[in-house]
C-alpha cells in the first residue's frame, strides 16, 4: 500500500480510524490500520463527516471515493447500503431485494461482513427479521449503540 495515510477520531464507542491513499478511501474501522499516521484530503473529509454523524447529524457519505470490493454483487450491496437513509432499518432479505437479488440474503450478509467502511456504509442499519440486532463486524455493543443513536427500533417486522 503506497502513500496510505490514516488518522482517527475519538467517539462514544471508541477510537475510529480512517485510512486513505491520495485517490481512494481504503477503510474506516475501530483498529489502527497499516499506513503512515497523518492526513490527506480524503482522510480529513471523512473524519469531518464522521464527527458530524456522532454529533447527531445525518452527513452524506456518498461523495467519498470508496475503494469498493471487486465482486459485482458485493459492490452493489454496499452501494445500496450507502443510499439508505439515516435512521432507516432493513432486514437482510430486504437489502438483498434492493440490491437486485431477493433470494441472496446470505450473499448480502457476506458482503456486509466484508464491509471495510464502518458507519459510512451503514451495515449497522441491517437487522434480523425477528427484530434482533444481528451480526456486526465491530461488535454487537457498537451496533446497538449506533442503532440507538439513529433512533432505530428493533421491534420485529
Amino acid at each position: 500500500m503506497s502513500n496510505a495515510f490514516y488518522d482517527s477520531l475519538q467517539t462514544p464507542i471508541g477510537e475510529i480510524f480512517v485510512l486513505a491513499d491520495e485517490k481512494r478511501l481504503l477503510s474506516i474501522g475501530f483498529s489502527a490500520p497499516n499506513g503512515e499516521r497523518g492526513a490527506n484530503a480524503i482522510v480529513t473529509k471523512t473524519l469531518d463527516l464522521l464527527d458530524s454523524y456522532f454529533r447527531g447529524e445525518a452527513p452524506d457519505f456518498s461523495a467519498l471515493p470508496f475503494d469498493f470490493p471487486p465482486q459485482p454483487f458485493y459492490k452493489t450491496v454496499l452501494k445500496t447500503l450507502l443510499a439508505t437513509n439515516y435512521g432507516a432499518r432493513l432486514t437482510y432479505g430486504e437489502l438483498a431485494a434492493l440490491a437486485g437479488r431477493a433470494k441472496a440474503f446470505r450473499a448480502a450478509a457476506s458482503a456486509m461482513a466484508n464491509n471495510r467502511f464502518a458507519i459510512a456504509i451503514p451495515c449497522h442499519r441491517v437487522v434480523h427479521k425477528s427484530g434482533g440486532v444481528g451480526a456486526y463486524g465491530w461488535g454487537a455493543s457498537k451496533k446497538a449503540w449506533l442503532l440507538h443513536h439513529e433512533k432505530i427500533t428493533l421491534n420485529p417486522f
